[in-house]
């Protein structure tokens, strides 16, 4: 069981190589086949020893999905962006945070079902209210980099956008759009920017 728990990195980084691969659609299936295979030498483990003594098989089985998952929550954790594998297909969000700032050009209010709650929705409207959308050009997009697999339900969206402030002079800024993946499409879990 410990070996099992020793050998998670190995299994995660493994995986990390076959995402970046031809064969990545599988990297779903084999982490549950993986999970599994952990399962069943845990209850393995439990088995042969639970007659010897069942509070010592307690404590070990505790204390290996605890290991299991100390060792493998930091290799979770964003390390930086990327861009996003292929089989997500061409959109990853891309349509909604474009209507975003089609909407915004027009001056509407956006559809509630663009956003992931309404209290961002409520927050962004705020924040670009005061401003006039005079452009947007989609600069660059993708997903976000760690060590296990590549996440495919969150996205960015990096846009230049020109806007202007009443009658003064326009400026261009950055805006980042954060997607996340919803029932039926892809919905705005954030905004960063513009800044002003």
């Amino acid at each position: 069981m410990w070996g099992a728990v020793l050998l998670t990195p190995a299994v995660l980084l493994s995986l990390r190589v076959v995402d970046d691969s031809d064969i990545a659609v599988l990297v779903q299936p084999i982490l549950g086949v993986m999970i599994l295979v952990f399962l069943g030498i845990v209850a393995v483990a439990i088995r042969r020893s639970a007659s010897v003594s069942p509070l010592r098989t307690l404590a070990g089985t505790v204390g290996a999905l605890l290991a299991v998952a100390v060792i493998a929550v930091p290799m979770t954790h964003v390390i930086g962006q990327r861009s996003c594998p292929e089989r997500m297909g061409p959109d990853r969000g891309l349509q909604v945070s474009a209507q975003m700032f089609e909407v915004w050009r027009r001056g509407g209010a956006l559809p509630a079902e663009l956003w992931a709650s309404p209290a961002l929705a409520d927050e962004w409207q705020a924040r670009a209210r005061p401003l006039t959308l005079l452009d947007y050009k989609l600069v660059d997009s993708g997903c976000w980099e760690r060590l296990a697999p590549v996440t495919t339900d969150k996205t960015w969206h990096e846009y230049r956008v020109t806007v202007q402030r009443g009658d003064a002079d326009a400026f261009s800024k950055v805006v980042t759009v954060h997607t996340g993946a919803a029932r039926g499409g892809w919905a705005i879990s954030g905004v960063e920017g513009p800044e002003y």
